[in-house]
C-alpha cells in the first residue's frame, strides 16, 4: 500500500486542480460563443469581406447592413470598441433589432472588438456577464469584456511600436497595441488588431460611407463625457456645423451633447484619422459608465444596469469630481437611448445639410419613449 501512496497524492492533487480548471473553462468557453441577435430585416456581412487576414480569427466580426431601398447616404455605426463600455454595444444591438430605415442604408457592428469581449481586466473583480430581463420574461445575457484585444489571440505587447497614423508606443502604452481605437487606419499585414482597424477603413471606403460614429463611455474623471468629437477635416467642413445641429436638437429634449473638434494630435484614434483618411464624417460619442474608473465599488448587474454608484455621488458632493451625479444613479437604458438619440439627431442634420444623401430610420421612439420602455421593452426576445 505503501508504494503506491505517491499516487494517492498525485490524483489528490490533479482533482484539487481540475475543482478550479473545470469551472474556468466553462466560462472561458461561454465568452467565446457568439451572442445571438433578433430577427429584422437585416444582411448580415463579415468585417473579413473587408480585410482578409480576419477570417477564421476571434477578431472578425459582424456587420448588420440595414438598407431602406431609398438612395441616400450611408450610416456606418459601431460599439464595442471598448467591449467594457456597455452601452455603445447594446445601442448598436438595439438599432439592429428595431430600426426601419426610411432613407439610405446603415452598416451596424455592436461587437467591433470581439477579441475584447472574450476575456476580461484581471484583479480588477469584473464580472463576465449581465443578464437584461425581457417585458416577456425571457433572459438575454450579454458579455462585458476588456477594452483591449485578447493577450492570447495577440501576443506579445511589443516594446516600441509605430502605427499607419504615426501613433508611437512606448513604455507603460505598449499595451495599446491592443487598442482598436489607438490603431487607426491600420494595416492589412500588421497585428490583429491593425487588422480589425484596416477593415473599418476599408468599409468606409468601399461603401462610400458618408457619416461615422464610434460609441464610447468613460468615467466620471474624463472631460469629454456627454460630448461628441467631430473631425473638422471631413465632409467639405460641414462637419462641425452638422454636429453643432445635432447637439441643439438635443437640448431641446433636455438632453447636454456638446460638439468639439479631433484633437489635434489624437493619432491613431478612429474620430481623427479615420476622419484625415476617408471621405467619411467622423464623429465619436462618450456617455458617463459608473462600472468604469477607480472609485466604483462591487461589480454587479445593480451597478452595470442600474448604474448605482454612492462612491462617485459622494465625490461629486464633496467637489472631486466636475461631472454631476446624483443619488438615482446612471442607468444603462439611458445612457443607450442617448447614444441612440445622437446618432438619430446627427442623421437629421446630415441630411438637411446633404439632401441626396439623405440617411433616416424609425423604429425606436424618442429618448424619453426608450427611457420609459426600459431594456426589457427595447431589446427583442430571441426565437
Amino acid at each position: 500500500m505503501k508504494k503506491f501512496a505517491y499516487l494517492w497524492k498525485n490524483a489528490l492533487v490533479l482533482l484539487a486542480v481540475l475543482v478550479f480548471a473545470i469551472p474556468a473553462s466553462v466560462d472561458f468557453l461561454a465568452m467565446q460563443k457568439r451572442e445571438p441577435v433578433a430577427k429584422n430585416d437585416y444582411e448580415v456581412r463579415m468585417l473579413s469581406e473587408y480585410c482578409e487576414g480576419l477570417k477564421d480569427t476571434p477578431a472578425d466580426t459582424e456587420i448588420y447592413v440595414l438598407d431602406s431601398g431609398v438612395p441616400g447616404g450611408t450610416f456606418l455605426i459601431f460599439g464595442g470598441t471598448h467591449p467594457n463600455e456597455t452601452a455603445g454595444m447594446l445601442a448598436a444591438v438595439s438599432l439592429v433589432e428595431n430600426m426601419k430605415p426610411t432613407a439610405g442604408r446603415f452598416f451596424i457592428i455592436p461587437w467591433l472588438n470581439k477579441s475584447g469581449f472574450t476575456h476580461t481586466s484581471p484583479l480588477d473583480g469584473m464580472q463576465d456577464f449581465f443578464d437584461i430581463t425581457l417585458d416577456d420574461g425571457s433572459v438575454r445575457t450579454f458579455r462585458v469584456g476588456n477594452r483591449l484585444t485578447n493577450p492570447v489571440h495577440q501576443w506579445p505587447d511589443r516594446t516600441y511600436y509605430e502605427g499607419t497614423s504615426g501613433r508611437k508606443l512606448v513604455g507603460t502604452e505598449t499595451a495599446e497595441i491592443r487598442n482598436v481605437n489607438r490603431m487607426y487606419y491600420g494595416d492589412p499585414d500588421g497585428v490583429l488588431t491593425e487588422k480589425v482597424c484596416w477593415g473599418v477603413y476599408q468599409l468606409i471606403l468601399k461603401e462610400n460611407v458618408n457619416l461615422t460614429m464610434d460609441m464610447h463611455e468613460g468615467s466620471p474623471e474624463f472631460l469629454y463625457l456627454d460630448c461628441t468629437m467631430v473631425n473638422e477635416k471631413a465632409d467639405n467642413n460641414t462637419a462641425m456645423s452638422i454636429a453643432q445641429g445635432m447637439s441643439l436638437d438635443m437640448e431641446f429634449d433636455d438632453l447636454t451633447m456638446r460638439a468639439e473638434f479631433s484633437g489635434m494630435k489624437s493619432y491613431g484614434l478612429s474620430h481623427r484619422s479615420l476622419g484625415d483618411n476617408t471621405q467619411s464624417m467622423m464623429t465619436l460619442m462618450e456617455t458617463y459608465n459608473p462600472s468604469m474608473g477607480p472609485l466604483h465599488g462591487k461589480m454587479d448587474d445593480d451597478l452595470i444596469i442600474n448604474g448605482n454608484e454612492p462612491n462617485y455621488v459622494e465625490a461629486y458632493q464633496r467637489g472631486l469630481n466636475y461631472f454631476k451625479i446624483d443619488d438615482s444613479g446612471y442607468p444603462l437604458i439611458n445612457r443607450v437611448a442617448r447614444h441612440i438619440t445622437c446618432i438619430f439627431y446627427l442623421a437629421k442634420n446630415y441630411t438637411d445639410a446633404h439632401p441626396d444623401r439623405a440617411m433616416a430610420f424609425e423604429g425606436l421612439g424618442s429618448y424619453e419613449e426608450m427611457v420609459q420602455k426600459g431594456l426589457g421593452g427595447l431589446l427583442k426576445p430571441i426565437k
